[in-house]
């Protein structure tokens, strides 16, 4: 068919077949479609601006391409044999084919990445057949897929990376869908119990199955929420609602048949589409392990590694919890409770016998607590402490006190050796004495102490026992600067033989003048001093300035001596030999004028050393004396064990004697004792005539007191011995 145009159109005398074929070539070069066009032989013959865009071909570029390459000859094409029937199935069948490739085209450029990409396609090809039938022309249109190749990839990659992780977690992987899903509009109690209902298990790994004891899957699909705890199942569901749907290291415990707990940590996050709650994901975390191993390290830290006990940080931890939740009303008792000379035993017998005897001191402790509420600790060493959060009384403390007592004098059976002990307690009473731990701690250690010292057994704090007043503690800590600055100095008391009425020598008795305080008696800093390294230096400076002055009156040509007092701590020094040896030699005394005294209770604090220590003195020719006697808890049986010369017999039995009848008898039985005994008696605190005369008919041997002479000053002492008539003058 012709058309005739009457336009002029250059084309108006054309067929419409000719008219398109001229409209072609333009149609496909500007054609949005990436496409080519080949012959029968799959040699391209025409590119598109489209195509050469996507291959980033230039027009000459293109032009190359058209004529040169073929896909029927590439190489790579043949090798992909599902990409090689469809050409096949095109060019020689004539069917129209699509399908996904990245070799096709791949000469076009030098490869088939193009600025760093993979190029992906989606290749159609329909053939154009010639008035015969055969294919004379195949047109190939192109889709990159290289970016959704690229995503689908990548997601792959995820889901495999997330079947991965879901499999091989150490970490049980959970999801629970709402069936069906929540609106989270609603009040959060209500919303909390629609989860509880709605909740079912969708997915889980193979660590969930362990820690529910199932084998399969199948077997907890569907499973509610509710249903996978235990009895005492704790997930909050509350808290989960209410802090936005996410739950961080929230723990659970379960219990299996056997009552056996077993714990775990949850996290987990809601899914929110919409206002509704459609799931929960979330992982589980078994810390069993952990749990344990914490509590065993818990266990460890409150609890003495020798008995089991609870040990010092317990006590206290139940002390402090009793004192945050008692009542007014409430009292509570603590019992501080120190073994009396244990050292011996482990001394003696040795130390594993020690702790054998520690170990069954617990046991002892706590049959006596059976029906007393409270805790029984080891605080360290032989000390134990009972806690009686509520008593009654402070008696039914003292009587609970004596019932430890009696329960520790009973017989201990050491394999085969067996031995009693004895223990000193002391008792302090919270609210009324201390209002926390470390204070009714601190009254309960004075109070025992206190016990100790007086052999009491058992002692109820009284402030009358605290040695550190704050007073007292601030003397003391200056006590060593007084040393150091000469804020010291020593007073005399005279010593009389009464047989010869002279005065044979002087008691050197410490004084401290402090700049600020005045006089400091000495009852105010010794007893402090004694429990601290100051005691020392203290002894040593009393010694120095003693023995010096003792010379100086032996040079003066009068035949004195002098005695110093000597502490527990000091006795117990091995270096006091020593001393005594170094000064004696630096001050060219006679050791026969230095007389040491010491206590009863200074000898029986350790026997064993003392008696060590006395010999070593006695050794260097020093006169040792027994001070205070009668006072102490020894006897004249093992005094005479001691190498002592002296016995002074204390002031409380002499001063009243002329009005006790029983204080005489004391005196009188003691002085004839002594003398059986070798020993020279001194008897102190005579304040008078008749009393001098009386313990002269007794047969006393010396004895000092005021009425003899007063502590004075070296220089009152010289002015005493001139004028006192009881100190023969040199001739």
């Amino acid at each position: 068919m012709r058309y005739s145009n009457s336009s002029g159109d250059p084309t108006a005398d054309l067929s419409g077949d000719e008219h398109a074929l001229q409209i072609l070539p333009g149609v496909f070069a500007e054609s949005p479609i990436p496409s080519l066009i080949t012959d029968k032989n799959g040699l391209v013959l025409s590119i598109n601006h489209s195509a050469a865009r996507m291959f980033h071909l230039n027009q000459r570029q293109a032009e190359l391409a058209a004529g040169f390459y073929s896909i029927l000859r590439d190489k790579r094409v043949s090798r992909d044999p599902e990409l090689y029937a469809v050409i096949q199935d095109v060019y020689l069948h004539g069917n129209v084919q699509t399908i996904e490739t990245n070799y096709l085209l791949g000469n076009i450029h030098r490869s088939r990445f193009v600025n760093n990409k993979n190029l992906f396609f989606r290749a159609s090809f329909l053939p154009i057949r010639d008035s015969s039938g055969a294919v004379e022309r195949v047109l190939i249109q192109l889709q990159d897929l290289s970016r959704e190749k690229s995503a689908r990839d990548a997601l792959q990659e995820s889901e495999a990376s997330y079947k991965a992780f879901i499999t091989h977690s150490s970490e049980a992987i959970w999801c629970y869908e709402m069936q069906p899903a929540i609106a989270i509009n609603k009040e959060a109690e209500v919303q909390a119990r629609q989860i509880a209902n709605n909740a079912r298990l969708v997915e889980a790994n193979k660590v969930l199955l362990s820690m529910l004891g199932v084998e399969s899957l199948d077997d907890i699909l569907g499973m509610g929420l509710i249903d996978s705890g235990s009895r005492n199942y704790v997930f909050d569901i509350d808290f989960f609602v209410k802090n936005n749907y996410q739950m961080t290291d929230h723990d659970i415990v379960r219990e299996d048949h056997r009552g056996k707990q077993y714990f775990f940590q949850i996290c987990c996050t809601g899914i929110v589409e919409d206002g509704y709650l459609k799931r929960v994901w979330g992982t589980t975390k078994d810390i069993t392990a952990r749990k344990r191993y914490e509590e065993k390290l818990r266990y460890q830290s409150h609890h003495d590694s020798l008995t089991t006990l609870p040990n010092r940080n317990k006590l206290y931890s139940d002390m402090e919890a009793c004192f945050e939740q008692r009542s007014a009303e409430q009292i509570s008792a603590l019992l501080l409770i120190d073994l009396d000379r244990f050292k011996e035993i482990n001394d003696t017998l040795g130390h594993n016998v020690g702790d054998h005897l520690l170990k069954l001191i617990g046991p002892r402790l706590a049959a006596e607590m059976a029906e007393v509420p409270g805790t029984v600790a080891r605080l360290g060493g032989d000390e134990f402490a009972v806690f009686l959060p509520r008593i009654r009384s402070t008696h039914q403390a003292v009587v609970f006190g004596h019932r430890l007592l009696d329960a520790l004098a009973q017989e201990f059976d050491l394999d085969g050796f067996t031995t009693q002990v004895s223990a000193s307690i002391g008792i302090a009473i919270s609210p009324q004495q201390a209002h926390d731990h470390h204070e009714l701690m601190r009254y309960a250690d004075i109070a025992m102490y206190y016990a100790k010292s007086q052999m009491l057994g058992l002692s109820i704090y009284s402030p009358e026992y605290d040695p550190h007043s704050t007073k007292r503690l601030a003397i003391v800590s200056e006590l060593g600067r007084a040393i150091r600055e000469n804020q010291l100095c020593l007073h005399y008391q005279p010593k009389v033989q009464l047989n010869e009425k002279r005065c044979y020598g002087f008691e050197a008795l410490i004084r401290w003048i402090h700049p600020e305080l005045g006089f400091v008696p000495p009852g105010d800093f010794i007893p402090i001093a004694e429990l601290t390294s100051v005691i020392h230096q203290l002894t040593a400076w009393v010694l120095e300035r003693a023995i010096e002055q003792c010379k100086r009156w032996l040079d003066q040509g009068m035949s004195l001596s002098v005695a110093v007092n000597l502490s527990a701590r000091n006795l117990m020094d091995d270096n006091i030999a020593k001393l005594v040896d170094r000064l004696l030699k630096k001050y060219q005394l006679p050791p026969a004028r230095l007389e040491l005294e010491i206590t009863e209770s200074s000898i029986m604090t350790d026997p064993t050393r003392a008696l060590r220590n006395l010999n070593a003195l006695h050794a260097l020719g020093v006169h040792l004396a027994i001070d205070d006697f009668g006072t102490g808890y020894s006897s004249l049986a093992y005094l005479k064990r001691l190498p002592v010369q002296t016995l002074k017999i204390d002031n409380s039995f002499v001063r009243n004697m002329m009005e006790d009848l029983q204080d005489e008898l004391i005196v009188n039985s003691t002085i004839h004792l002594a003398h059986n005994m070798g020993l020279t008696v001194v008897a102190e605190g005579v304040e008078d005539e008749a009393l001098l005369t009386r313990l002269a008919e007794m047969g006393c041997d010396e004895a000092q007191g005021y009425f003899i002479g007063r502590p004075m000053a070296v220089v009152n002492a010289d002015e005493w011995i001139v004028e006192s008539g009881w100190v023969k003058q040199p001739q």
